[in-house]
C-alpha cells in the first residue's frame, strides 16, 4: 500500500483497522481461514516488503521505502491488546482439545 498511498495514511489505515478487529476478532473463529491468512502472511511479507522497498527507492521516496522495509518487525512488535488466550481456547475448542464447557 505504500506504492499507492502516502505513507501516513497507510499507517492511521493500519492503526484503525487494528483497533477495529481487536473488537471484534474474539467472537469469530475459523481454522481454516486462520491457517491459510497465517500462511499468507508467514511466507508474503519479506519479498513485499523487501520489493516495495526497492521500487520506493527507485522513486525516490526514503521514507515510505524505510517504512516499507522494517513494517514486517514492527508488525511483530507492535500490537492491539486484546485478550491473550481467548483465541486459542477458542481454537481448542473447535478442534476438540478442549471440551466445550471450558472456561474463556
Amino acid at each position: 500500500m505504500f506504492i499507492f498511498f502516502p505513507w501516513y495514511w497507510v499507517i492511521a489505515t493500519v492503526v484503525v483497522l487494528g483497533v477495529l478487529w481487536s473488537l471484534m476478532r474474539n467472537s469469530c473463529v475459523n481454522v481454516t481461514i486462520a491457517t491459510i491468512g497465517c500462511l499468507v502472511v508467514v511466507w508474503a511479507k519479506w519479498p513485499s516488503a523487501i520489493g516495495s522497498a526497492i521500487y520506493l527507492l527507485l522513486h525516490h521516496q526514503p521514507v515510505p521505502a524505510l517504512i516499507a522495509l522494517v513494517w514486517p518487525l514492527l508488525g511483530g512488535f507492535v500490537g492491539v491488546p486484546g485478550k491473550v488466550g481467548v483465541i486459542e481456547v477458542a481454537f481448542a475448542k473447535k478442534i476438540g482439545f478442549v471440551t466445550q464447557d471450558a472456561e474463556l
